[in-house]
């Protein structure tokens, strides 16, 4: 359908909500009078407005003094409540709207979670509004660019407590209940309201006037002293950087036992899964720990960008997300450099992004948004990852410091208010004089990412460009691409702008290294001259490149090989000159390509006669750092060699090291049985090991210890090993565990995500996803969840004959998310062209 239809139109804005609630946890039902002040901008006999599954009780409109009682539609596809009235109005009126609805168990809108305190089932009330769920707790104008003041009280039982975005104003009491009243907010979009109702514990601090506070249910306050240190530390963080104050007086960061996401920005009451939340010393892994500080340092950043200043629609989605992703890691790098987090940076956003948008199926970061559906789908590597990737780009061409005053011209100019790309590059073309919006359009406007060429002639290197995509010639797009070369070991990298199809750049003819994208700066992949490429390697086996060209190098070469562009014998034997490599980036990169082509081919006829090859022909490295780091953690120890150690162990696993899969089991049964205790940097491995290796036995024991840990992260764990097991019988127990009231349902795609990831699984996965589907296909209501298990599901097969009852299937049960199922059929049909190209190649390389 056209964006109009589903748009609202732009003649009646609201100016303030008043939302008087109700909230009734014992009944999950909610209920409320509302009152919309308004302003009709050209004379009208109809106002439209968004609303989903409430029910409306009644509706009436003041307008010059005079009730008006108008006729009310809803138009439940397009989620537009129609209210006509029999004349036409102009000028500021108010909309007065009764009605209620359920706390729906969706974990969209205003919905229950629950937790278990003493033994007893216990419930609270909390929101997501993002994308288009506000909707669903009140009739609103629920679009970003209509901006309002939202007074807000909530009436509850007595006993409990009540958080929205701003300081409370008053409570009265009457008898069993209380109302709590908050302050105005300032003006903001609808999707940044929250609402919270339940037995919460409160840790407190402050920075100057601004009060901070971490919020749980009873019994994890202790869990929060972490985060709340880190909301302060880059609280302040993004005040100075930014040379914007943060303009409320509190700021809340809630731990929920149900939630949808990892976290949302609501202004002032910032919601997070409490996997993402809760700290423990003694029981927090170094990688959780991490993620913490990411997760809590990306929402504070969207205090400033997002829910300031806010995208004017959807398509620019980006400008929030993308931002928040490059400014988590800038301010987690401040305080914990020793975390080294640009190269985290490389592996969790830019690899993840140039994977996603070497697809057909891929979309420009500055996407066209027609329905709310679509807005679900957006979440993604582009419009999180590529965005902040390209930021991470544009900061290094122009320099950092005239990057940062850039973005403080942007979010001065616009806060309270709306923007769009185009306010952001002028802010930046502003203070840089460089032609930035030419130069980004070029990145936003148009899908994918190019792969540049570089060949040498004498004193001249000849570089070109060309869409790097999977089965598919694109010779047409153009970037303009800021080129960073680093040339032998010169202490000053070349920059400039390959702004043409080619560009010839004059070097000095003495020169015998060349490494274009020094430092994986850019958002491309680089193919080299056979030639050039063995000098490099050369370089890279003695490690005089940085780990991040490394990476590069490595990286770009084994996509390459996927998509069909350098054979798979010639992948491995490259991978020979990586064996000295000892940096975490570098190495776990290598580790997911070999499990990507166990992944693929390990079904084929021919796999298990080159298996005992294939398993020790990268082993060495892993080995050796095994030998170096062992089994247990050293106090005071480098995050680095935390992060080597658990990969180390698990290829070893993988590689079914004998020694390394014996203690692994034993250091499982010691701690079930209570003998031993094991260190949240290990047990990730040694739960990998255990379910790899595991009987029924296992399964019933790490069932058991899902059911009786209070750990948010060993609960993870659990779920994500219980994929990994090799027999049949206990897989198909772990596809009906997943959906299974004993697991929560945003947690059910860690299941479900496992077993995908596992060979042995894939007839198995199939003949449960269709026996489920009924079940699966009611997750479409809770958006991301969905998404993640399809995508999941889809990916995972690697045969025309899969392809074709993959497709039968979806023909028959049709999904509204489009993007991510085709998404998913390219990166199956990539797995079906690679191994069709190279089983024979793989066979003959370890025969």
């Amino acid at each position: 359908m056209p964006a109009k239809e589903f748009k609202l139109p732009t003649n009646v804005r609201p100016i303030n909500y008043e939302l008087s609630f109700q909230v009734d946890l014992s009944k999950f039902r909610f209920s409320c009078k509302e009152v919309i002040h308004v302003n009709i901008a050209r004379s009208t006999s109809v106002v439209k407005l968004n609303a989903d599954d409430l029910d409306i009780k009644g509706v009436r409109l003041v307008h010059n003094n005079k009730i008006i009682k108008p006729k009310v539609k809803f138009d439940k596809e397009r989620e537009i409540l129609e209210i006509a009235f029999n004349e036409k109005i102009k000028g500021n009126a108010k909309l007065l709207i009764d009605f209620s609805g359920k706390l729906n168990d969706n974990l969209l809108g205003f919905y229950r979670s629950k937790y278990v305190q003493d033994g007893e089932t216990r419930y609270l009330a909390t929101t997501q509004f993002e994308a288009p769920y506000a909707r669903r707790c009140f009739p609103c104008f629920d679009e970003p660019e209509y901006k309002a003041t939202f007074n807000v009280s909530m009436e509850i039982d007595k006993n409990l407590q009540a958080v929205s975005n701003m300081p409370i104003k008053q409570e009265i009491i009457r008898g069993g209940k209380k109302t709590v009243q908050f302050e105005a907010t300032p003006k903001m979009s609808t999707y940044l309201l929250y609402l919270g109702v339940g037995d919460f514990e409160f840790l407190e601090d402050r920075l100057g006037s601004i009060e901070i506070r971490f919020v749980s249910v009873p019994g994890k306050k202790d869990q929060g002293m972490f985060a709340l240190s880190l909301a302060k530390k880059f609280l302040d963080f993004f005040q100075k950087y930014s040379g914007v104050p943060y303009p409320l007086p509190k700021l809340d960061i809630i731990a929920l036992p149900d939630f949808i996401v990892g976290a949302m920005e609501n202004w002032g009451a910032i919601t997070f899964r409490e996997l993402y939340l809760l700290y423990d010393t003694k029981t927090t892994s170094t990688a959780v720990k991490k993620r913490i500080a990411m997760i809590i340092a990306h929402e504070l950043w969207h205090q400033w960008s997002g829910d300031l200043v806010t995208m004017k629609w959807w398509n620019d989605l980006w400008l929030n997300e993308s931002f928040a992703t490059f400014m988590a890691y800038k301010a987690v790098n401040a305080f914990f450099p020793e975390w080294e987090m640009w190269e985290e940076f490389i592996r969790d956003e830019t690899e993840r992004a140039l994977d996603d948008d070497s697809l057909k199926a891929t979309h420009p970061i500055d996407v066209k948004v027609e329905n709310p559906h679509q807005i679900e789908e957006l979440f993604d590597a582009i419009s999180y990852s590529k965005g902040g990737s390209i930021l991470r780009m544009i900061e290094k061409y122009l320099g950092e410091e005239t990057f940062r005053k850039g973005v403080s011209n942007y979010l001065s100019q616009n806060k309270y208010s709306n923007a769009t790309s185009e306010d952001l590059w002028v802010s930046l073309s502003k203070v840089s004089n460089q032609p930035v919006k030419k130069i980004m359009s070029s990145w936003i406007k148009q899908a994918g990412y190019p792969l540049v060429g570089a060949t040498r002639q004498n004193n001249k290197l000849i570089l070109s460009q060309h869409r790097f995509v999977f089965n598919q010639t694109d010779n047409k797009t153009k970037w303009m691409i800021p080129v960073v070369i680093k040339a032998d070991n010169s202490s000053d990298p070349l920059a400039g702008l390959l702004d043409k199809k080619e560009k010839q750049i004059r070097i000095d003819q003495s020169i015998s290294q060349i490494k274009i994208n020094y430092n994986q700066t850019g958002f491309y992949r680089v193919k080299y001259p056979d030639a050039h490429l063995a000098n490099l390697l050369s370089f890279i086996s003695m490690k005089h490149l940085s780990s991040l060209d490394r990476w590069g190098i490595q990286n770009d070469y084994y996509k390459m090989c996927l998509n069909g562009d350098v054979q798979l014998d010639k992948y491995l034997e490259f991978l020979k000159s990586y064996r000295n490599d000892d940096n975490f980036l570098v190495l776990s990169s290598i580790y997911g390509s070999l499990r990507n082509i166990y992944f693929v081919f390990s079904r084929e006829a021919f796999w298990q006669s080159i298996w005992p090859g294939f398993k020790e022909h990268f082993k060495e490295p892993f080995r050796k750092l095994f030998d170096k780091l062992g089994w247990n953690p050293r106090e005071g120890e480098s995050q680095h060699d935390a992060l080597l150690r658990d990969i180390s162990i698990k290829y070893l696993a993988f590689a079914e090291d004998g020694d390394v899969v014996k203690i692994g089991i034993e250091k499982f049964e010691g701690y079930v049985s209570k003998q031993a205790d094991l260190h949240p940097d290990v047990k990730p491995a040694v739960f990998y090991i255990a379910a790899m290796n595991g009987n029924e036995r296992t399964y019933q024991e790490l069932l058991d210890v899902y059911s009786k840990t209070q750990i948010v992260e060993e609960k993870r764990l659990v779920l994500t090993a219980l994929g990994q097991f090799k027999k049949l019988d206990i897989l198909k127990k772990v596809l009906e565990f997943s959906l299974s009231d004993k697991v929560r349902t945003q947690d059910a795609a860690f299941i479900i995500a496992s077993v995908s990831s596992n060979p042995i699984a894939r007839e198995l996965l199939f003949s449960w996803v269709k026996s489920k589907w009924k079940k699966l296909e009611s997750y479409q209501k809770a958006g991301q969840l969905f998404i993640n298990i399809l995508e999941a599901f889809v990916s995972s097969y690697v045969t025309k004959e899969d392809e074709r009852e993959l497709r039968k299937f979806f023909k028959s049960h049709p999904v509204k998310y489009k993007m991510t199922l085709n998404r998913a059929f390219e990166r199956m049909k990539r797995n079906i062209h690679w191994l069709e190209s190279n089983k024979e190649v793989l066979n003959r390389y370890f025969s």
